[in-house]
């Protein structure tokens, strides 16, 4: 005889299985972030997983372990490999750009060869500039056996200012650093107290991020069929170039040119890179940025740059340079103005390899020494 069905029931045992389940998830915390189908059944992504609202082929995953299980870098490193890694900011990770045209990709297909093995470059920038998500990212990667570390930088990325998606999370990876290598951030407290409820690691509390986990791995179709994280057009083609004119104040983050920069730049998370990196060596590189040559330009170099904050930046990085030993190349003003994009830091395909040429010769020489 075929059993009643009790819907009351049947509801009951459904919920207290849900909530057995989430409070199961909620204690085991498994890692998700490490299972990924990339380098498995699609290749691995060429840069970190970003979304600016501007296109269905991104997805914004903040968690470093995501992003770093769905790029190509997590793929064990062959033995006739140098494996060099880029980190910094949107420049590096190639904002307005299709993925063949970044930095990594035009410097990979030039098949760079040292002592017999391929120098493979990997874009692990992220749109952000902050020294200390830098220094995150630095110390994941380092699992995957680098032979170089490339770090491009700039006066924004010295002086971190702001919670980010990335940094609330990665929280406790960010407060651990801090602590560890003494790393001033002014909202350090403030992010010390987004301590996750019990709540936020339930998987309803998580439903936002599995989404977006989810999403990240059907990416891989449309990467696998096309090698595209963006809309299929030239998003050049509608870019509003740099104006050489610039404003006519000197504010720099309101601050007057009285103020003293160099104490508040972050200097100790290079040394915390170093200490991260173990013996890869580093290769900080000052990035280029465009340069205004119109009206106001005596008072800012552009935008978004005082003259008298990036001359006390550039000047702070030169001494800091000299005293810690640094590897370091200063190109700040080394690309013409026409091959920037939108931004003082932006630049266009053309403008990539231009800067690949000037840092390629001390890439050479630091790997093939």
């Amino acid at each position: 005889m075929k059993a009643k069905i009790h819907p009351l029931r049947l509801v009951v045992k459904a919920l207290l299985l849900y909530v057995i389940v989430n409070l199961a998830y909620a204690a085991a915390q498994p890692p998700v972030s490490r299972l990924s189908l990339y380098n498995v059944i699609f290749p691995g992504r060429v840069r970190l997983p970003f979304d600016d609202g501007s296109s269905l082929y991104t997805v914004m995953i903040d968690d470093v372990g995501a992003m770093l299980a769905s790029h190509a870098v997590a793929v064990p490193k062959p033995e006739d490999e140098y494996r060099v890694l880029l980190i910094g900011d949107s420049s590096v990770w190639g904002e307005m750009l299709s993925p063949q045209d970044t930095i990594s990709e035009q410097w990979n297909v030039r098949h760079d060869q040292c002592q017999g093995k391929t120098i493979k470059f990997y874009n692990l920038g992220y749109p952000h500039p902050s020294v200390i998500k830098d220094l995150i990212i630095l110390e994941k990667a380092v699992e995957y056996d680098p032979d170089l570390i490339v770090w491009f930088t700039t006066l924004n990325s010295l002086i971190p200012r702001r919670i980010s998606a990335f940094m609330e999370a990665n929280r406790d990876d960010a407060l651990r650093l801090m602590d560890a290598y003494n790393l001033a951030f002014p909202e350090k407290d403030a992010l010390a107290q987004l301590d996750p409820s019990f709540n936020d690691r339930t998987l309803i509390g998580q439903r936002s991020y599995l989404n977006r986990w989810v999403k990240l791995q059907l990416l891989g179709f449309v990467w696998s069929a096309n090698r595209t994280d963006m809309d299929m057009q030239d998003s050049t083609e509608t870019v509003a170039v740099n104006s050489p004119d610039v404003e006519d104040h000197v504010l720099y983050r309101q601050m007057e040119p009285t103020a003293d920069l160099q104490k508040m730049m972050v200097f100790e998370a290079f040394a915390a890179g170093q200490r991260v990196a173990g013996s890869a060596p580093i290769l900080i590189v000052n990035e280029p940025m465009f340069i205004a040559s119109g009206e106001n330009s005596d008072l800012r170099y552009n935008r978004g740059y005082p003259r008298w904050a990036y001359d006390q930046y550039r000047e702070a990085m030169q001494q800091e340079a000299i005293q810690s030993r640094w590897n370091y190349l200063d190109l700040w003003n080394t690309i013409p103005p026409e091959y920037f994009l939108d931004t003082a830091l932006h630049l266009s395909a053309e403008g990539e390899r231009l800067l690949i040429e000037q840092v390629d010769p001390l890439v050479q020489s630091i790997l093939c020494q």
